[in-house]
């Protein structure tokens, strides 16, 4: 039996198996034991045949199941489709409920109190801020007040016990000697 769908020349695998089968059964039996004899070459001639008409079944196959695959995917690429237009509905409703839009207004009015909340912080740190400034310039200016007073102390002592007239810096009042000149390496006499 031949099929149409195959290449010429080709058989049916079913028809091939049942002509399988009919050798086998037409076997004689070997007296005294299980075993039956049968046509070997006829068996191996239908097994080539079967052999030859396995591809094109293959092939068949295969092309079934692509067919089968694409239908799959279409399938589900549609499901998607369908789901996310479903989830986009939903998210339309759920904006337009009334809870939402409370919720909306709510986190409004949490947004505004956040920026007072943030400008009260902001000022009460810069004032802060402006009250350490002030401390620190008070600090530094009593500080500076001390360094000069001492300068000048030190300038007094020095221009009264050790040094002569003219050999002192008229910026601090200091020697021209040790202090800042080249000959800074060795000892104020």
């Amino acid at each position: 039996m031949m099929d149409s769908s195959n290449e010429p020349g080709s058989m049916d695998i079913l028809y091939l198996l049942e002509r399988l089968e009919e050798v086998i059964g037409a076997g004689r039996p070997v007296p005294f034991t299980s075993r039956t004899l049968i046509d070997d070459e006829e068996c191996f001639a239908i097994i080539d045949q079967i052999r030859l008409s396995l591809p094109n079944e293959i092939r068949q196959a295969r092309m079934v199941n692509a067919e089968r695959d694409a239908l799959l995917d279409e399938a589900r690429a549609r499901a998607e489709q369908i789901v996310k237009m479903a989830e986009n509905e939903a998210q339309e409703r759920v904006r337009d409920h009334y809870i939402t839009q409370q919720a909306q207004a709510r986190a409004g009015d949490i947004l505004d109190q956040a920026d007072s909340d943030a400008v009260k912080t902001r000022q009460e740190a810069e004032e802060y801020v402006y009250r350490a400034l002030v401390e620190l310039d008070q600090h530094l200016e009593s500080l500076t007040s001390q360094v000069r007073n001492g300068i000048h102390s030190l300038r007094t002592s020095r221009e009264t016990s050790e040094f002569p007239a003219g050999q002192m810096d008229d910026t601090y009042n200091r020697p021209t000697r040790g202090w800042g000149s080249e000959d800074d390496d060795r000892p104020i006499e």
